[in-house]
């Protein structure tokens, strides 16, 4: 008896050793950080690496170190080199305009809303100066390799200056085999210390 106590014992903590690192891994992960992004459309202005260096400064004007455009047509779309599980955005735009978030469904191979960034407004209803970031709150579950950003509404004059996402990876299909011949391991060896 006290050989199958000390045996599951070892094994769970030997599970949660193994699993600290994925999760704390998980945790930090930024979606963003090695994407590529293009500029769709005609821009006034736009230095794509702008919008995510992590700088994040409110009330700055709507054409300073930001990516800008005119009309609803252009858009912002961002590769995140495979597909990831996006679980909160944060975007810092125009104040007085409004953005639509997208995501590329491979299934239906079309883009999927995601997420509406609303205007922003003070106490009383006038338009928050310059570019304010927006959240979306920890509630998205997309599953993407990619994004797009486009305007939705507004006085016709759009500007984007930063976007950031948390998220995890989702899980390779080697480190899925891994897991599952570990399982097997284990079951082999439960059966063989029953017997």
């Amino acid at each position: 008896m006290k050989k199958k106590i000390l045996y599951y014992a070892s094994t769970v903590c030997l599970t949660l050793i193994l699993l600290i690192p994925a999760v704390s891994q998980a945790s930090s992960f930024n979606p963003l950080a090695d994407s590529t992004i293009s500029l769709n459309g005609f821009f006034m202005k736009g230095d794509s690496s702008l919008l995510t260096d992590g700088q994040v400064k409110e009330g700055t004007q709507w054409s300073t170190k930001s990516v800008a455009w005119l009309g609803l047509n252009p858009s912002i779309e961002i590769d995140l080199h495979g597909v990831t599980k996006i679980s909160s955005l944060s975007i810092q735009a125009d104040s007085n305009d409004a953005y639509q978030v997208d995501y590329w469904d491979k299934a239906s191979s079309s883009w999927q809303h995601a997420w509406t960034v609303a205007n922003v407004k003070d106490k009383e209803h006038n338009y928050v100066p310059g570019l304010v970031l927006r959240e979306s709150g920890s509630d998205l579950n997309i599953v993407s390799d990619k994004l797009k950003i486009s305007a939705l509404s507004g006085d016709g004059m759009y500007s984007v200056s930063e976007v950031q996402a948390k998220g995890s990876p989702t899980p390779l299909p080697s480190a899925l085999l891994l897991l599952g011949s570990g399982l097997g391991g284990l079951a082999f060896l439960r059966k063989r210390f029953n017997m």
